[in-house]
């Protein structure tokens, strides 16, 4: 059976902790090796291998299971404290289980006298403290890292750490322009704060919408939010038209639970269009990704034509070329017509999407 977008979001980042464990741990191990007339042995290799496995599957537990891979929404303090504790009981534990397994006795059995006494040893000895420290460091180092690959998304952080987007570099791009629906409506119903945490759980579904189909949120403005993908991924595959199916499904899914915590349920129109932009790094303290071309204001006008129209999602020509066919999920695929936009000197044919 084929593993589900949400299954396969989840062992995606499992994957992402046990891997940046066993390349952080045995990166440093070699380093701290280096010049050592002793080296590093197969033997010390396995067991540093498998301490890394342990703590990653340990680290992706906490934060893909039990924080079910979304921010942890306690206080700042409280978070730390609880992390710290986490990862120092898991260290000691998954250091006693690799020295259990390691010196594993075939006739006493795994846990005896002998094995215990070499625990305690173990522990006394001023090597185990500073790698007990180091592993510490090391698990708030990778969440550190994971929240940042969160926040701007596998393709802006690599090319990011890379340093391509300091020079703008052009792109062939896909963009989906969201936006929810009443929301002036809505905001004076709740109130701020309320509508602040009706904004966050709206938010939230789509980002993990987003990233189950393998696009980046761009921007976020108040109730509308830029989502991107890159051209050629959507080729093979109608990725945006995927990522409007899953949120409509989630938002009908979780309609009960917005009634029942805010009186109001949430409902969205969207847009897409694609186009070459540029891509680079702007600002210098505080500095973030920008998008500069015709794309993106002509995906915003486009979806202004939805109220007009009284459709939910429309698409230009140009990114209806580019789909694969047949349309994902029956889409059904009409000629809304050809429409002269804002600031746009020839009229643009736009398409509606409807499902059955």
């Amino acid at each position: 059976m084929a593993m589900t977008r949400l299954t396969q979001r989840k062992f995606k980042a499992l994957c992402f902790y046990m891997f940046s464990w066993v390349f952080v741990v045995l990166g440093v191990t070699s380093l701290l090796s280096y010049g050592d007339s002793s080296g590093m042995d197969s033997s010390k290799i396995m067991l540093m291998t498998q301490l890394s496995l342990l703590m990653g599957l340990s680290h992706g537990i906490y934060d893909v299971v039990i924080l079910q891979d979304e921010m942890d929404r306690r206080p700042v303090f409280a978070a730390l404290l609880i992390r710290s504790s986490f990862f120092l009981a898991s260290i000691c534990a998954n250091l006693i289980l690799c020295i259990l397994i390691w010196k594993i006795d075939r006739e006493n059995g795994i846990i005896n006298a002998e094995s215990i006494g070499m625990v305690r040893e173990s522990f006394k000895e001023h090597s185990t403290h500073v790698q007990i420290a180091a592993l510490f460091v090391l698990g708030h180092l990778i969440t550190f890292v994971r929240s940042v690959h969160k926040k701007f998304g596998t393709r802006v952080f690599i090319n990011t750490c890379l340093g391509k987007y300091q020079d703008p570099k052009e792109e062939d791009l896909v963009f989906m322009f969201l936006d929810l629906k009443n929301s002036t409506t809505i905001c004076e119903e709740l109130g701020n704060i309320r509508y602040s945490n009706f904004i966050r759980d709206y938010y939230k579904l789509l980002s993990n919408c987003c990233e189950e189909n393998q696009g980046e949120i761009y921007q976020i403005a108040g109730d509308g939010a830029f989502l991107t993908w890159k051209t050629a991924a959507c080729r093979h595959k109608a990725r945006p038209l995927n990522c409007f199916y899953d949120f409509k499904d989630a938002l009908q899914h979780t309609q009960r639970k917005f009634l029942r915590r805010y009186g109001v349920a949430p409902d969205f129109k969207a847009a897409v269009h694609c186009g070459k932009v540029i891509s680079t790094e702007v600002g210098n303290f505080g500095s973030e990704m920008a998008y500069h071309g015709d794309v993106l204001n002509t995906t915003s006008r486009i979806q202004t034509l939805c109220s007009k129209l009284g459709q939910d999602f429309l698409i230009s020509e140009d990114f209806f070329a580019q789909l694969p066919l047949p349309l994902p999920h029956k889409f059904i695929c009409t000629k809304a017509g050809s429409f002269e936009l804002k600031g746009k000197k020839n009229a643009i044919m736009i398409f509606s999407l409807q499902t059955p």
